[in-house]
């Protein structure tokens, strides 16, 4: 870093240091606001963009501190974030509301370097003007589009096949908006969801348990052979309709095919991963079970392509599987989409 950066970046942090003493003094002093808000919200988003864990990790509530396990835990969350969207071009707009007494919600929209459209930073604070929560995701009042993509019409070089048995729909695949959620996503653009459904429904009685959902400790396998070159393991299963958006994946692994292609699953059940870093796996070896770990309300197995190591970054690669049954038909080979029943030939 040069040295004009070196003192941009300094006096950036002073002047951030001065915002949040006189957050804090108005606070204790009982007149944290909503223009208190805007200003400590000003002071924070430079540690959020730059990665720097440990200024926010001081100004979160306890509640906060215990969705995010521990400090470790959220400086990689934040690492693997910014990973994700690049540096921050510029701050197009910010806003404050109170959605009920004792709640300041703070909004941003940022241009990153790494998304293709804007994104919105929220920051929400208690009455005492602690951090109870924050989130970056697309705004809510703008249409999700298409990641532009460079490999639509990148064709699979790994011989890929389903990664469970039995009968699965897919309930989030394709390549637009409408049929997949993960559309607008670099990493994501192609990815997967699947779960099974049985006579319309995903769960047996009223949904409560995990152990309802017909997914739920399924096998999931390894879709080919390859080298695990990432894990993540030890986090909980969420409760039907709760979520871990700090842990997006949640327990999931990496599997190197070769040919710079990169298999991740993600959601599984903690403690049922069978391979760490480094080990070699065959195609059709079981990975783990089924779990609802990570950013997911309920069970299933999440499956995208992708051509390089590290999650969150690199770019999604479409995915053919080989030797498969699509709503009843034996097809050699397939890029399956929402709505359809999918299971292996053999």
């Amino acid at each position: 870093m040069s040295g004009n950066g070196l003192r941009e970046r300094l006096l950036a942090g002073l002047m951030a240091w001065a915002a949040l003493a006189a957050a804090a003094a108005s606070a204790r002093a009982g007149g944290f606001d909503a223009d208190s808000a805007r200003a400590k919200a000003r002071a924070l988003v430079p540690f959020v963009v730059h990665a720097e864990a440990a200024p926010l990790w001081r100004e979160f509530d306890a509640t906060m501190r215990a969705a995010l396990k521990d400090s470790a835990a959220f400086a990689a969350t934040l690492a693997s974030m910014q990973a994700q969207t690049g540096a921050l071009d510029s701050l197009l707009s910010d806003s404050v509301s109170t959605p009920q007494p004792g709640l300041f919600l703070y909004r941003a929209r940022c241009r990153f370097a790494k998304s293709p459209q804007p994104l919105e930073l929220s920051i929400a604070f208690d009455a005492g003007g602690q951090v109870s929560g924050m989130l970056l995701r697309p705004p809510s009042d703008q249409p999700h589009s298409e990641y532009p993509s460079s490999h639509l019409d990148y064709r699979t070089r790994t011989s890929l096949r389903l990664p469970v048995r039995g009968e699965w729909s897919v309930v989030w695949g394709g390549r637009t908006i409408k049929q997949n959620y993960h559309a607008y996503t670099r990493d994501q653009r192609f990815a997967l969801d699947l779960l099974i459904v049985r006579d319309g429904h995903t769960h047996a009685g009223d949904g409560k348990r995990l152990a309802d959902y017909y997914c739920y400790g399924q096998p999931v396998l390894a879709p080919a052979a390859g080298i695990v070159v990432w894990v993540q393991d030890g986090l909980p299963d969420n409760p039907p309709g709760q979520m871990d958006p700090a842990h997006a994946t949640g327990n999931s692994l990496i599997i190197a095919h070769g040919n710079g292609e990169y298999s991740l699953i993600a959601h599984l059940q903690p403690g049922s991963l069978r391979f760490k870093k480094g080990d070699h796996v065959n195609a059709d070896d079981e990975l783990g079970r089924c779990g609802n770990s990570g950013n997911t309300s309920e069970p299933h197995v999440h499956y995208h392509l992708q051509a390089g190591p590290k999650p969150f970054d690199a770019d999604g690669l479409p995915v053919t599987f080989v030797d498969l049954v699509v709503d009843g038909k034996p097809v050699a080979s397939a890029e399956i989409e929402q709505g359809q029943r999918v299971r292996r030939a053999h």
